[in-house]
């Protein structure tokens, strides 16, 4: 039953920032508003949770206890290396803009955390922050800081 209350908390938290998403208003696909994305992220985390949840509900005391969680030094690194990151990301945006920040993002992510190789690592960012760009910049209009680079 003690893995039940994480989904739980996630399916509280994404309820929750989904009303707030929704307040701001959703508009629509062609003419999203500054809900839309928070909104769609929040109902897939809803339903996310709520899938962990009766998975485990349908879960036997044997199964439960056969899958129980090791947490390692080494997990709680990557876990923390992940939130770092992030926080570098946010700083990063004003100063180097989206294209950039989302490359060294990405970057950090195969190279440090998941020690992909070199060139893997680098090709998977490059190709990840274009089509991000192509996505949220060009596509959907959506207006992110420029940085000095100007992109």
């Amino acid at each position: 039953m003690r893995r039940i209350a994480p989904p739980a908390a996630l399916l509280a938290v994404s309820l929750l920032m989904g009303w707030f998403a929704h307040r701001l208003g959703l508009g629509s696909v062609n003419r999203p508003e500054p809900g839309f994305f928070p909104f769609w992220i929040c109902a897939g985390l809803a339903a996310t949770s709520l899938y962990l949840m009766t998975r485990h509900l349908r879960q036997s005391p044997e199964d439960e206890a056969s899958t129980e969680a090791v947490f390692t030094l080494a997990g709680y690194r990557r876990v923390f290396s992940v939130m770092a990151g992030t926080a570098l990301f946010g700083l990063l945006l004003e100063v180097s803009g989206f294209l950039a920040a989302t490359f060294i993002f990405m970057a950090f992510c195969w190279l440090v955390i998941d020690r992909q190789s070199l060139l893997r690592g680098l090709l998977i960012s490059a190709v990840a922050s274009a089509a991000a760009f192509a996505l949220f910049v060009k596509a959907l209009n959506v207006h992110f800081p420029r940085g000095l680079l100007g992109f």
